[in-house]
C-alpha cells in the first residue's frame, strides 16, 4: 500500500475529521487535506485532485451524493476514488452510491482494519487501472503490437542518444479489401503475423508497431541509407526474387509498399513525427504494381541507391551468368623486371552493354551486402584454379596475391575454400591481400583468422597502406608478411622530395618490422629510378605490365 496516496477527506462533523486524520496519520499517509463541506471538498478536489476522497453522506448544503454526482459528471473529478462514509448505514443508501461510482461504503465509526483493507483495495484497483491505462495508451488493442506512440517515443529516446536510425512504414494496400471480404479481426491478425515475420527474420529490428489502420511502422538503430538497407527490407517483405518460399505471400497479396526514412541525413526532419510521418506518405504514395516498391523517403539518397541497386541486381545475375572474369596483373623485382616474380588478381565485369568493367565501377555498390562475400568467394575460387593449374611452372618465390575483405574472412567461407580447395604443396605461392576502406570491426577475430592462414602457409599481405583502413596501428595489430605502398605515395616521386622522403621512411619502418615491401601504382621511369634508389624490393604498376587475361599473362611468366 502506498502512503504518498493524497488523501481528502470531506465531512462536516470536524470530529469526524480529526479521528480520521488520526487513523490515516497511523497508517502512514502524510498527504491527507479536509474540507468541512461539499462545496469546499469539490473546490479542493480541482485545486489539488487526490487520489482517494473520503466523503461524508450526510452534509448540509451539497451533500454526499450530490458531490458524487457531480464528480462523475466533471471530466477533471471523475478519476477520483472516492469512499463513501456515513452513520446512517442502510443498503438502499449503499447501492445509490455504489450506483453513482463509489469505491466503497464505510459506517462510522470508521474502524482502523476496515479503513486499512478499504483504502489497499482502492489504492491497488488504481494501480492496475494506471497499469491498464499505460498498456492501452502504448499498445494497439485488436493486435496488442505497440502503437504508435510507442514507436516514437522510443525513437525520441534513440535520437536524444545521438544514435543513426531508419524508420520504415509498410502499407498493406490491400488492408481494407481483407478487412471488407472477412473481417477486421483477420486484417489485424496479418498485421500481427507480418510483425512477428520482421521481428523473427531481421534481430537488428528494435520496435515493431501499428502506426495506422493498414501501416505497420518498425525501427532499425545503427544503420546507413544505402542499398543493403533496401536489400535487407525487401527481403524481409519477400519483395525479391530471393526470398524464401513462406514470404512471397506476405508481398504479393497484400500488395506490400515500404518507405524507410532515416535519421541524420541532410534535410532530414529533426522531429521523430515527422520522420514517422514522412516515411508513412511516402509509403502510401508508393505504387504497389510498380518495379519499385521498398524507397528511400529521401529523393536525394533514393537517386544514388536506385543505382547501387540496379548495379547489385546486374552483377549478381551476371554471377549467376559466368560474366566474371580473372585479370593478372604482374608483379616485379626492382632489379629484375623482365620476369614477374608474382602477380594480383583482379576482378573484372564483362558486362553485356557496358564492356570490360573494373572494380571501381561496381563494387562499391555492393561491398555492404552478402553479395559481396559471394563475389570474394568466387575470386579465391577461380584464383586458386588458376595457381593449381600453374604449379608445376611456377619459380619457387613466386606468390599470387589475391584480395579480400575482413567481412569475407569473418564469414568463414573463405577458410573452407583453401582449407579444401589449395593442395598443400601449392599454398606457398598465395598471398592473401586484406583491403579494407573501413575499420576492422572485430580485430581480434581478423587477427585469428590472419594468424591461421599463416598457419596453412599462406602468405598474409595489408594492401593500400597509407589510406583508409590501412594505418601503421593495424599492421602492428594485425600478423602479416607483406605491405604494399598505395600508389598515392608513389606519383611524382622523382619530382617531388617531401613525398619522396614519406615514402622512404615508409618503406624504413616497414624493414624494421620484418615486412616484405610492394609499392604499387608505378608508371614512370623516373618513379622506378627512386625506388631503386630507395631500396625498394618489388614493385607493381601499369609501367612494367598491365592487367591482363590469363593467357595473356601466362604468355609472361614463362
Amino acid at each position: 500500500m502506498s502512503q504518498d496516496a493524497r488523501i481528502l477527506i470531506v465531512d462536516d462533523d470536524e470530529n469526524s475529521r480529526f479521528m480520521l486524520r488520526k487513523r490515516l496519520k497511523q497508517l502512514g499517509f502524510q498527504h491527507v487535506a479536509e474540507a468541512r463541506d461539499g462545496e469546499i471538498g469539490l473546490a479542493e478536489a480541482l485545486r489539488q485532485p487526490p487520489d482517494i476522497m473520503l466523503l461524508d453522506v450526510m452534509m448540509p448544503g451539497s451533500d454526499g451524493v450530490s458531490v458524487l454526482r457531480a464528480m462523475r459528471a466533471d471530466e477533471q473529478l471523475r478519476d477520483i476514488s472516492v469512499l463513501m462514509i456515513s452513520a446512517h448505514d442502510t443498503l438502499e443508501m449503499a447501492a445509490q452510491c455504489i450506483e453513482l461510482g463509489a469505491e466503497d461504503y464505510l459506517a462510522k465509526p470508521v474502524l482502523m482494519p476496515l479503513l486499512r483493507a478499504r483504502i489497499a483495495a482502492v489504492l491497488e484497483r488504481r494501480r492496475l487501472r494506471a497499469v491498464e491505462h499505460a498498456f492501452l495508451s502504448h499498445f494497439d488493442p485488436q493486435t496488442d503490437l505497440p502503437n504508435r506512440a510507442a514507436l516514437l517515443e522510443r525513437t525520441e529516446r534513440m535520437m536524444a542518444s545521438n544514435r543513426p536510425l531508419a524508420l520504415v512504414a509498410v502499407a498493406c494496400n490491400n488492408h481494407a479489401n481483407i478487412a471488407l471480404g472477412t473481417d477486421e479481426a483477420q486484417a489485424a491478425t496479418f498485421l500481427r503475423r507480418l510483425a512477428a515475420h520482421v521481428q523473427a527474420k531481421w534481430e537488428q529490428v528494435d520496435t515493431v508497431a501499428r502506426i495506422a489502420e493498414d501501416m505497420l511502422g518498425w525501427l532499425i538503430p545503427d544503420v546507413q541509407p544505402d542499398q543493403q538497407l533496401i536489400l535487407e527490407v525487401q527481403a524481409v517483405l519477400g519483395i525479391t526474387p530471393h526470398a524464401s518460399a513462406a514470404s512471397p505471400a506476405l508481398s504479393s497479396v497484400h500488395a506490400l509498399t515500404a518507405s524507410i526514412a532515416v535519421w541524420p541525413a541532410e534535410g532530414a526532419p529533426v522531429d521523430a513525427a515527422e520522420l514517422l510521418r514522412l516515411a508513412m506518405n511516402e509509403a502510401a504514395r508508393t505504387d504497389p504494381l510498380g518495379d519499385e516498391r521498398v524507397i528511400l523517403a529521401d529523393p536525394a539518397l533514393r537517386t544514388s541507391t536506385r543505382t547501387a541497386l540496379a548495379i547489385h541486381q546486374q552483377l549478381e545475375e551476371g554471377l549467376e551468368r559466368d560474366e566474371l572474369e580473372l585479370y593478372f596483373q604482374p608483379i616485379f623485382s626492382v632489379q629484375n623486371d623482365q620476369h614477374p616474380v608474382g602477380a594480383e588478381a583482379l576482378l573484372r565485369w564483362n558486362h553485356p552493354e557496358r564492356g570490360v568493367l573494373a572494380p571501381g565501377e561496381f563494387l562499391e555498390a555492393i561491398e555492404h551486402t552478402p553479395l559481396m562475400s559471394r563475389i570474394d568467394a568466387w575470386v579465391m575460387e577461380r584464383a586458386i584454379d588458376s595457381l593449381v593449374a600453374w604449379s608445376q611452372d611456377l619459380p619457387p618465390t613466386f606468390r599470387l596475391h589475391v584480395n579480400v575483405t575482413a567481412r569475407s574472412l569473418a564469414s568463414g567461407r573463405l577458410m573452407q575454400i583453401l582449407t579444401i580447395n589449395l593442395p598443400e604443396p601449392v599454398r606457398k605461392h598465395l598471398a592473401v591481400e586484406l583491403t579494407e576502406r573501413l575499420v576492422v570491426s572485430d580485430m581480434l577475430s581478423c587477427s585469428a583468422t590472419l594468424q591461421s592462414l599463416r598457419t596453412l602457409g599462406i602468405h598474409v599481405a595489408l594492401d593500400d597502406f597509407g589510406t583508409g583502413f590501412s594505418s601503421l596501428s593495424h599492421v602492428s595489430l594485425l600478423p602479416c608478411d607483406t605491405m604494399k605502398i598505395d600508389r598515392s605515395f608513389v606519383s611524382g616521386i622523382d619530382a617531388d622530395v617531401q613525398t619522396r622522403r614519406l615514402l622512404e621512411s615508409m618503406i624504413g619502418m616497414a624493414r624494421s618490422l620484418g615486412l616484405t615491401v610492394i609499392v604499387e601504382g608505378v608508371e614512370h621511369d623516373g618513379e622506378l629510378a627512386v625506388l631503386r634508389k630507395l631500396g625498394c624490393s618489388f614493385v607493381q604498376g601499369y609501367l612494367l605490365g598491365k592487367p591482363q587475361p590469363e593467357l595473356d599473362f601466362l604468355q609472361h611468366l614463362h
